[in-house]
């Protein structure tokens, strides 16, 4: 393909997204609107809260448990059929699912960070992952990665039932069960198996919004400081306090009191980020050298969604038939244009605050001026399930959808243990 045509594609990509975003933004600036009026309630829950069942909770954790060791074995299946070894199950568990960021994780776990050599590199990952894997690594034998691998079969299952107990305050038990499908069946679920943070993040973060929901603001912030110092976009968590604020305007509940236990539980969730910052101060002097890291190494600053967009579109025409073309650039553009399309449609059968939540996050985890994990970083969306969910494609829709996930995900489980492409 030409490069005028390239060029072409590529503001053509990243119009598409502006618009999209755009018409996802006036929808909630009307919602807003509403919402100070009193016409629409903030959380969705203005007619009252109605919580899972126990034991709805507890098969939804068990099915999330079950679905991630299902996937080691398949792995470990196409690991024997395919020739590519013949140690046991347990044996090749490990080198079979290390891979990419799980070193550095790893390595930070069992050394912490450092400010020399090539391990210098590791501040860019956040704390609080590979500081529970150095709690538990007390009782797996001083091995990391099995700490790794606790924390996220045990987050897995936790944000299962958690899920399945958001969607179902708000649609019911039939879209909590398809909202967890579309959770577990999703291609990017690979990354719940991993020593990577997705488990954690999502889990702390769904906490962090049920609480809220339940009626534990100062409990929900402290969730959502954890996620914060779990990954940066934690802190968009305190969107969620300053509309739960917002919400009370309508009724008259707004004073003094109300605004400094707002203002509180914002600066317990942005403590996360805080903490880490300390950490960065810390180890190198400088409270931001991981932003030096990430600009001079994955060549990473702030930039916007819509350069992301382009960019993507770029390197999916140019690097056809390359290792990386289909697993990164093809996927990961299928899946922003994915995400802009069900913000523009389909937020409005959200509540207001997770929609918003939604419209925020999205924005800046696809921000970066090279963005390598765009994909991955839209599946840690807690929201992303409930906007498949409630798509109007019917129940043959649904399920076909969910077919082409589930095949997808096997797939991406063999693209990350035995092809190491996907990142």
């Amino acid at each position: 393909m030409d490069d005028a045509m390239v060029v072409v594609l590529e503001q053509l990509a990243a119009g598409i997204s502006i618009v999209l975003m755009g018409i996802c933004g006036v929808q909630l600036l009307v919602r807003l609107i509403r919402v100070l009026r009193g016409q629409e309630d903030a959380s969705g829950l203005g007619q009252g809260r109605r919580f899972a069942p126990g034991s709805h909770l507890a098969w939804a954790a068990l099915i999330g448990l079950l679905s991630r060791l299902m996937l080691y074995v398949l792995a470990y299946a196409m690991y024997r059929l395919l020739g590519v070894g013949g140690d046991g199950l347990m044996q090749s568990l490990e080198p079979l699912w290390t891979h990419w960021d799980t070193r550095h994780y790893i390595g930070i776990a069992q050394e912490w960070y450092t400010s020399v050599g090539d391990e210098r590199l590791r501040l860019v990952f956040f704390p609080l992952y590979p500081l529970l894997m150095r709690l538990l690594s007390m009782i797996t034998g001083a091995n990391a990665f099995y700490s790794g691998v606790l924390i996220s079969l045990a987050c897995s299952a936790a944000a299962s039932a958690l899920l399945y107990d958001l969607a179902y305050m708000h649609f019911g038990g039939d879209e909590a069960g398809l909202s967890l499908a579309y959770f577990l069946l999703s291609p990017l679920s690979v990354f719940l198996c991993c020593v990577y943070t997705e488990s954690l993040f999502i889990c702390l973060t769904l906490a962090a919004v049920c609480l809220l929901r339940r009626g534990h603001p100062y409990l929900a912030a402290v969730f959502g400081m954890l996620s914060a110092f779990t990954r940066m976009p934690g802190v968009i968590v305190a969107g969620m306090m300053i509309i739960a604020f917002i919400g009370k305007i309508p009724e008259k509940k707004v004073n003094s009191r109300t605004l400094l236990a707002c203002l509180a539980q914002v600066a317990i969730v942005f403590g996360g980020f805080a903490a880490y910052l300390a950490v960065n101060k810390a180890v190198t002097g400088d409270a931001f050298a991981y932003l030096t890291y990430q600009r001079e190494n994955w060549y990473q600053q702030p930039g916007s969604f819509w350069n992301s967009t382009a960019n993507t579109m770029q390197y999916f025409l140019n690097g056809a038939g390359e290792s990386d073309w289909l697993w990164t650039w093809g996927f990961q553009l299928l899946c922003m244009m994915g995400a802009y399309g069900l913000l523009a449609f389909g937020s409005g059968r959200i509540p207001f605050d997770l929609a918003a939540y939604s419209f925020v996050y999205v924005a800046v985890v696809l921000s970066p001026t090279w963005l390598l994990s765009g994909a991955r970083y839209l599946y840690a969306l807690c929201a992303f399930p409930l906007l498949l969910a409630r798509m109007r494609i019917g129940k043959t829709g649904h399920m076909v959808l969910l077919i082409l996930s589930g095949a997808m995900l096997v797939l991406w489980t063999f693209g990350y243990t035995i092809a190491v492409q996907v990142l």
